[in-house]
């Protein structure tokens, strides 16, 4: 009711602010929308100059006011990747302006902790931008598959709890993954499992390294990844179809539909992915089939079955765009057990059932041509059940095991944001001031008294002050009360130096991680793990230092490019899975003190149709455990692609070198253990050939080339007389290839 309450309020306060204004549309050549294109505004009497920016589908909504005395406006639009345009408008009319195109200009915006859409190199934050044609050319499916050959991001895999990461050397609970600005609920031993997050419905991913917990608040301490998804570009409707399979057995589907027509878009998709599950020896080409019983029914890499699909809805009424949106998600995956002894005729098999559901409303007014107001309210549920099943393998009649419920856990999201953003070109102080809540709950069996909740809430600015071109000072707070941990301040400060040649940018922020509901409360329980939670747990606060230097060349069809970056950060009271005294199960402690620093170079080189990328980093990881000792490890990233001069044939690659991981740790006896994952490489290529004006596409594609699965991970000691052990650690499934195809329907323009 609150909620309810809330937005009407919000609803009417827009609503009286909305007045009489004409309407700007931009687009490219083609008639395709150009999003956030810089624009001036000039009335005819050259008195006054006003600097806006059209939103995300190329609109502007131009107010009467500007006109000023007279009935026309000069218009000047500068925006990346086109020349400039200049032209006249009049008075009481909508109009269209199309942009020629400048291939040596194009640049993507983005928009992840900016107080507004801008240019890559244009950023103060550091930002790394994966744009659509990268998705495609890497086949990725998912977020796992995208970040798999990233640099300063490692994936791992637990094959019940799904695929987590880290990110300047901190692990998956430092990171903050949104889509659309909105966080994602359901992490699992802290990670978000990233094979859930599929990527039909995404038009790019942003990511920033470093602390954003300005922005964005806990748990966004090592990076922030912000999904952004597909929005209507034209007029009329676009509609895509995808299909995907793979020879380890994947088999993938999924649609696309949007449209804008007036004021009205709409975006909405579905999708379903199935993997009927791989094991080391397998053949590399495997198509369904019955499976006999006996040990070869267990699977390293578990079946997997994903369902999903959204909708969002946008109207724009004069100055108010209202956007609610739902998304639901949908995954089985089964574990089959090992045929019983003595007779071998029954086993145990899981099944591990998650289901998401997403709904919110975005509610953007503009309260003058830079000023804007943005309210989001979101409800997130996240449940995951495992039901235990005896399987009898003479008539696959199976019969559910009692006491299953003890395993099945459900968590809730109530979020809550609103911004008041001035971002306006010709002001050298802009800012962002908002506010955030977020609630949680968290039910089940395994939840202590089986409910507990925890609310976050915080009020935040972030001020950006630019007295020269050249120079940017953005300076921000948080203050954030914890139901548990009380308050909290997260300063932060960001500066970017230079032009478009030569641009340094450093940042010295804080970052702040309260314990989650399962970190604290929680119980997992099973033949694979024993992990209890710990409600003694501090919140963890870490500080960081950051600083790069970006070089950038055109010499006359070249595109060249130079960039060294480095950083340092501590975490206190850093929270770490670890066994505990007992020898026998894990819990979550707080590590006094956890240290990170890295340094990163990376080379990038272009010319007409190609493209190629090196870069290597050395990132090193130390704590008390390991008596502040640093253990270093190297990352080579390499990608090239070539397109024809045809423009319909591409060829992609992409190669990531891991090194060896160290890590130490002190045992009871005060010897120190030492903890390794061997080195890998990764090696993936694609060709990809469009066809019927480029609205079909035809992918031919192999990945983990080198065919690498588990490696080789362990542990030795030193100081003592103690036995050392090995294991394996997986990382991919064997060598495979892939056909993806895509049709894209459009209509006439």
């Amino acid at each position: 009711m609150i909620q309810k309450a809330y937005l009407l309020l919000m609803m009417s306060v827009l609503g009286g602010v909305a007045s009489a204004q004409d309407t700007l549309y931009i687009s490219d050549e083609t008639g395709v929308a150009v999003p956030f294109a810089q624009i001036a505004l000039q009335d005819i009497s050259a008195k006054k100059t006003s600097y806006v920016q059209s939103n995300d589908m190329g609109i502007l909504v131009v107010p009467t006011a500007l006109y000023q005395d007279g009935q026309q406006l000069i218009v000047k639009i500068n925006t990346n990747g086109f020349h400039q345009e200049i032209d006249t408008i009049s008075k009481g009319a909508s109009h269209r302006i199309q942009l020629k195109a400048n291939a040596k200009d194009i640049e993507e915006v983005v928009i992840t902790g900016q107080l507004g859409a801008g240019s890559v190199s244009g950023s103060t934050n550091k930002v790394k931008l994966i744009d659509r044609a990268t998705i495609d050319a890497k086949g990725a499916v998912n977020l796992r598959d995208l970040l798999q050959n990233e640099m300063n991001i490692r994936v791992s895999q637990d094959q019940i709890l799904g695929s987590g990461m880290s990110m300047l050397g901190i692990s998956g609970e430092g990171v903050k993954i949104l889509i659309d600005g909105v966080p994602i609920i359901g992490r699992q031993n802290g990670n978000i499992d990233l094979s859930q997050i599929n990527l039909a419905n995404i038009e790019r991913v942003e990511i920033v390294e470093g602390p954003l917990s300005t922005n964005y608040g806990s748990n966004a301490m090592a990076g922030t990844i912000n999904l952004i998804t597909k929005k209507p570009k034209n007029k009329g409707y676009d509609i895509n179809l995808g299909t995907y399979y793979e020879t380890v057995g994947n088999y993938n589907l999924n649609l696309g539909i949007t449209s804008r027509i007036k004021n009205h878009s709409i975006s909405a998709y579905g999708a379903r992915n199935f993997f009927d599950g791989w094991n080391p020896g397998d053949k590399w080409i495997q198509f369904p089939k019955v499976e006999v019983a006996d040990s070869g029914r267990y699977q390293q890499w578990k079946a997997k079955e994903q369902y999903m699909g959204g909708v969002k809805y946008s109207y724009k009424l004069k100055k108010i765009e209202f956007i609610p949106s739902v998304d639901l998600f949908r995954e089985k995956i089964v574990n089959r057990g090992y045929p019983r002894a003595p007779f071998q005729i029954s086993a145990f098999d899981d099944e591990y059932i998650t289901s998401r559901q997403n709904g919110g409303l975005e509610v953007i007014g503009w309260l003058k041509s830079n000023l804007k107001l943005d309210v989001q309210l979101n409800y997130s549920n996240y449940k995951r059940t495992k039901n235990s099943y005896i399987t009898d393998l003479t008539t696959l009649d199976r019969k559910l095991l009692a006491n299953t419920e003890q395993d099945t856990s459900r968590f809730v999201l109530y979020f809550n944001r609103v911004t008041l953003t001035r971002n306006s070109m010709d002001k050298k102080f802009n800012y962002e001031v908002g506010y955030d809540i977020n609630y949680e709950l968290g039910y089940g069996p395994r939840i202590e008294n089986r409910k507990k909740e925890i609310g976050d809430y915080a009020v935040f600015g972030t001020f950006n002050w630019a007295p020269w071109n050249w120079l940017n000072v953005k300076p921000g707070l948080r203050f954030t009360y914890n139901t548990l941990y009380k308050e909290a301040l997260m300063p932060a400060l960001n500066v970017k130096v230079g032009k478009k040649k030569h641009i340094f940018r450093g940042s010295v922020a804080s970052g702040f991680r309260s314990p989650s509901i399962k970190e604290l409360y929680m119980e997992f329980v099973d033949i694979n793990h024993n992990i209890h939670g710990n409600p003694d747990l501090k919140p963890e606060v870490a500080n960081h230092v950051q600083g790069w230097y970006n070089f950038n060349w055109e010499p006359k069809k070249w595109n060249l490019g130079f960039e060294l970056s480095a950083y340092y950060q501590d975490i206190h009271n850093r929270i770490s899975l670890a066994q505990s005294p007992n020898g026998v199960d894990y819990s979550y402690f707080n590590i006094d003190q956890f240290y990170a620093k890295g340094i990163q170079s990376l080379v990038k080189a272009g010319r007409k149709q190609w493209n190629a990328t090196i870069g290597f980093n050395y990132i090193g990881t130390a704590s008390n455990y390991s008596d502040n000792r640093f253990a270093y490890s190297p990352e080579l990233v390499s990608n090239v692609s070539c397109q024809l001069k045809n423009g319909t044939t591409k060829f992609s690659a992409f190669y990531k070198y891991t090194g060896r991981v160290v890590t130490y740790f002190v045992g009871e006896d005060a010897s120190i253990t030492q903890q390794f994952i061997a080195d890998y490489q990764l090696l993936d290529l694609q060709v990809q050939q469009w066809f019927l004006k480029k609205t079909l596409s035809v992918s031919l594609g192999g990945k983990n080339l080198l065919n690498v699965t588990n490696i080789t991970a362990g542990s030795g000691t030193t100081g003592g007389a103690h036995t050392s052990s090995s294991g394996t650690a997986p990382i991919a499934w064997g060598r495979s290839f892939y056909l993806t195809i895509t049709y894209l329907i459009k209509s006439k323009q």
